[in-house]
């Protein structure tokens, strides 16, 4: 089969397995998992494709959307499109997987940016009535105040959110890649074992930059932009000591072979959240005190 030909079989099939992860996110009730697939075959697609042939497969595939779904699913389809393209892309330029990984997470959270003022201004939908909406379903083990508080710490951490929950999301499509990828016969770069991962020192300065304006200046930044500020980079900082944590111990259970321990620390972090603080506080002394760096040369003078 001519090359040219071959391409454009691919390129039917990719749009027809998307149409058909388009549907199943639209219509039924997997929407929320299908749409982590959603950009799988534009990302197998991407890596031997030219930016112009993605930008034509994207706008054939929203076209398609829309007058198969409809408005909304159209945009879905944009979304998982740009999303699955500017993975692959940057898999085929780069060669490596986090820079792919950064790509993804800024088309996600540039989604849901937009997404979010869309709500606002084109559908005039009211934030604040679903935090009314939403404090009515107290439970009543939670005082008022205890209940209003946290409300106004999601609210004020939201731009956080909306961050990791791109990071997460473009991951996790990463790992999905590279699961059906080697399957396929098309293998995308992998990241390095969690157990390699390891943050700059540098952070360790903004944390505790932000611990000390909280608990110094804490009650005159109530209500102003620095406070919002500083707990959305609190609550960033935290989470990448939480993987720093992670990643030293997966590397000592490595380094003394306890295989078995790997899983179940995985598992145990999302069972018990206050794990995530131990491995906090581990990720901080692992990156200030070079925990890793003395453990390894322990064990290798026996």
């Amino acid at each position: 089969m001519p090359s040219k030909t071959k391409q454009l079989a691919e390129n039917a099939l990719m749009l027809g397995i998307a149409l058909v992860l388009l549907f199943l996110s639209t219509y039924t009730v997997l929407g929320s998992l299908v749409s982590f697939l959603l950009p799988l075959p534009f990302i197998f697609l991407a890596v031997s494709r030219s930016v112009s042939n993605m930008v034509w497969i994207s706008v054939v595939y929203t076209f398609l959307g829309w007058i198969l779904a409809g408005p909304i699913a159209a945009t879905i389809a944009l979304m998982g499109a740009v999303w699955g393209s500017a993975m692959g892309i940057v898999y085929a330029k780069r060669g490596k997987a986090l820079p792919a990984i950064v790509a993804g997470a800024a088309v996600v959270f540039l989604s849901t940016v937009f997404g979010l003022a869309f709500m606002a201004y084109g559908m005039n939908f009211s934030f604040q009535n679903m935090l009314e909406e939403t404090a009515r379903m107290r439970p009543s083990f939670v005082t008022k105040e205890q209940f209003d508080q946290m409300l106004a710490l999601v609210k004020m951490v939201l731009p956080t959110s909306i961050v990791m929950f791109s990071f997460i999301s473009s991951a996790i499509t990463h790992g999905l890649a590279g699961l059906i990828g080697r399957r396929i016969k098309k293998p995308i770069p992998l990241l390095k074992p969690i157990r390699e991962w390891s943050f700059p020192r540098s952070l360790m300065y903004y944390y505790f930059i932000a611990m000390i304006s909280i608990l110094v200046f804490g009650a005159s930044m109530q209500g102003t932009f620095w406070e919002t500020a500083i707990m959305n980079v609190k609550v960033m900082l935290d989470a990448i000591f939480t993987l720093q944590g992670l990643s030293f111990c997966l590397f000592a259970a490595y380094l003394y072979g306890w295989k078995r321990l790997t899983p179940v620390l995985v598992v145990c972090l999302f069972i018990f959240p206050f794990l995530s603080t131990i491995l906090s506080l581990v990720g901080i002394f692992d990156l200030g005190l070079r925990l890793r760096e003395k453990l390894e040369t322990r064990v290798k003078r026996g």
